[in-house]
């Protein structure tokens, strides 16, 4: 069975999510340790999702509604991140493969929505996991971010 997401509760998952997110960041964990911690998350759930689909078809929509829901967060919060100092150039890349994952479900939809839509659910699945892991990679790699100095 495909996952698709007009059956998942994304945007319960949405909300959820980013109370796990503020949660994280009160703990006071750097914010590269967070992202990384919490793509791997998103990463499990997806993985979990796909291997779980024979099973009961609410829990892999579930799975999917949270890792997706936390990897498009986490891509947009590495990108809001990743904007001071010498991670300029993890900006840009983290804003060039956010654009192309986005282009890429687009024409999978238009070139095979309409002859096998089956074959382009697999296809966006599959393209949900590279926000995932673009922003583990931030979360692994990146150098560390600049603390600002003075104070209020």
């Amino acid at each position: 069975m495909i996952i698709f997401m007009s059956q998942a509760p994304i945007l319960v998952a949405i909300l959820a999510m980013l109370l796990l997110i503020a949660l994280f960041e009160l703990i006071g964990l750097k914010t590269r340790y967070n992202i990384a911690v919490l793509s791997a998350v998103s990463l499990l759930c997806l993985g979990a999702a796909a291997l779980e689909r024979n099973g009961d078809p609410v829990l892999p929509a579930i799975l999917y509604a949270i890792g997706v829901s936390l990897a498009m967060l986490l891509a947009l919060y590495a990108l809001a991140t990743a904007r001071r100092g010498r991670q300029r150039m993890w900006f840009a890349g983290l804003l060039i493969v956010a654009v192309l994952t986005l282009g890429a479900v687009i024409v999978i939809h238009t070139a095979m929505g309409a002859q096998d839509a089956e074959g382009a659910a697999i296809m966006t699945y599959a393209l949900t996991v590279v926000p995932a892991i673009s922003a583990l990679m931030y979360g692994l790699f990146a150098p560390d971010i600049p603390k600002p100095k003075g104070g209020l």
